[in-house]
């Protein structure tokens, strides 16, 4: 047989419907500040015709260099940080799934088989107790809150602007890592380039050096002439060592950056050139806004920390419940049968005790929430100063290079021109000396600016949000499986 429940009084539901009321209206209204973004005038101009759309996802094919295209690839398809973003947007995309999940309905089914054996010892069995029998049920109860005030739709919009925050954050790192192996090759080559140049140097210094002890040799030179020049093939010498090694861990660096940790740096050829760099497209920091994956990320963490205020204040409201229950049974023996129950309710909370946590749990969602607007105003300012550092530095590296390659070319001539004087006997060998100093400093300087000149490109791209595109939805695509192969341990 089944109960019936019977409703609450008129009095004690009028009652209910007051205290619901009443704890509503004390749920105090939360506003976050809105985010203060004062720049210059000439930050807020209106983009150039074309400037908006200029396409940045795949900036480095605009070096029109194969190396660096193959190992910017290798490197977001290989290297761990590039994993690693990849699966925590995946946990993101679960953690978002499972916070939706919270809107539908709730329940388990459970059952139960079971068998039992008895015998009468002594006596009699007047009910027929004893005997083998066999029972089995089956149970189901689900439950599903009644959304009425709007807090799982807060969780859920929470929840997407969580994963949304995630992918570009994982746009942002795939960003990062492409700037990275660029700056890294560009530095390898550029040691390269030193190490010619170092070669050139001790070259010299042992023509030099040569043509002094056969001078000395024949009484024209002093002898602590040539033990000056003999010092300089040494410091050459060490030089070029130091070089070389530096080159050999650049290798080194860029191929565990590529995903290629244990391969020979033999295997990873540098050539010891630096190109002229590409122009950076005419794009104006306004744009900025709209494809920075780390200020667009800001943003959806602001969007996340606002649903957490609502939530939490949704939390002092009532929450409503339908809940049922099903179940059927089925026993053999003398007392067996089949029988079914089911019922319908519904359930009212009210955090009346917990009021005081909960208000706590509020201020303490509203100060991470204030905190958010002001990371969101960091993360802008940050972007629109490195934008316009960077867009300084390329501007002022074209004047900057035509003086250091008019200074190179200027103390290399001089240098050739005190070379033939000296070995003619018009100038010695201090003057011939200062001369290669300066020519060598010049040719080192020019090396290093051309070297700064790429890498500031590079970071032109960087702060300018190059790398992806921004006119795909804040998602990524599933990256293949990579199997990475496991050494057997050897038995002790």
């Amino acid at each position: 047989m089944i109960g019936v429940r019977r409703l609450p009084p008129l009095g004690l539901r009028s009652s209910l419907l007051l205290l619901c009321a009443a704890l509503c209206g004390c749920a105090p209204s939360i506003d976050l500040a809105r985010p203060k973004l004062a720049l210059p005038a000439r930050f807020e101009a209106a983009p150039a015709a074309g400037a908006a759309s200029e396409p940045l996802d795949r900036w480095w094919d605009r070096f029109a260099d194969p190396q660096l295209s193959t190992l910017v690839d290798e490197a977001l398809a290989y290297n761990t940080d590039a994993r690693s973003a990849y699966f925590r947007l995946r946990e993101a995309r679960a953690i978002r799934d499972q916070s939706l999940s919270q809107r539908l309905p709730t329940g388990a089914a459970s059952g139960l088989a079971k068998v039992q054996d008895g015998s009468q010892l002594s006596g009699t069995d007047l009910f027929g107790s004893t005997g083998k029998s066999d029972s089995q049920s089956l149970s189901f109860s689900p439950s599903w809150e009644l959304d009425l005030f709007g807090r799982l739709s807060a969780i859920g919009e929470g929840a997407r602007a969580s994963y949304v925050a995630a992918a570009y954050d994982y746009h942002a790192a795939r960003l990062s890592l492409a700037a990275d192996v660029a700056s890294a090759l560009f530095d390898a080559r550029g040691l390269a380039v030193q190490r010619d140049d170092a070669q050139e140097v001790l070259r010299i210094a042992r023509e030099l050096a040569r043509a002094s002890e056969l001078g000395r040799d024949h009484g024209l030179v002093a002898a602590g002439e040539t033990a000056r020049l003999e010092g300089d093939v040494a410091t050459a010498q060490a030089e070029l060592t130091r070089v070389e090694t530096a080159l050999r861990n650049a290798k080194r660096s860029l191929l565990v950056l590529v995903g290629r940790p244990d391969a020979p740096t033999d295997s990873l050829p540098i050539e010891a050139r630096l190109d002229v760099p590409p122009p950076v497209p005419p794009l104006l920091p306004a744009t900025l806004l709209t494809r920075r994956p780390d200020v667009l990320a800001a943003e959806a963490r602001l969007a996340a920390a606002s649903s957490a205020v609502q939530v939490d204040r949704l939390a002092l409201f009532p929450r409503f419940t339908l809940q049922g229950a099903g179940s059927i049974s089925r026993t053999s023996g003398a007392l067996g049968g089949v029988s079914s129950l089911w019922s319908l309710g519904a359930g009212l909370s009210l955090p009346i005790l917990d009021r005081t946590r909960l208000m706590a749990q509020l201020r303490a969602t509203q100060a991470q929430g204030e905190q958010a607007v002001i990371s969101y105003e960091a993360a802008v300012q940050a972007a629109f100063r490195d934008a316009d550092i960077a867009l300084a530095l390329v501007a002022a590296d074209r004047t900057r290079l035509t003086d250091l390659a008019r200074a190179e070319e200027r103390a290399r001539f001089a240098f050739s021109t005190g070379r033939k004087g000296y070995q003619a006997g018009l100038t010695d060998l201090t003057t011939l000396l200062q001369s290669e100093q300066t020519w060598r400093a010049a040719r080192r300087a020019l090396t290093t600016a051309r070297t700064q000149a790429l890498n500031n490109i590079v970071a032109a791209y960087r702060t300018l949000g190059g790398g992806w595109s921004p006119d795909d939805p804040a998602t990524a695509p599933d990256q293949p499986a990579i199997i990475l192969p496991i050494q057997p341990k050897e038995m002790p």
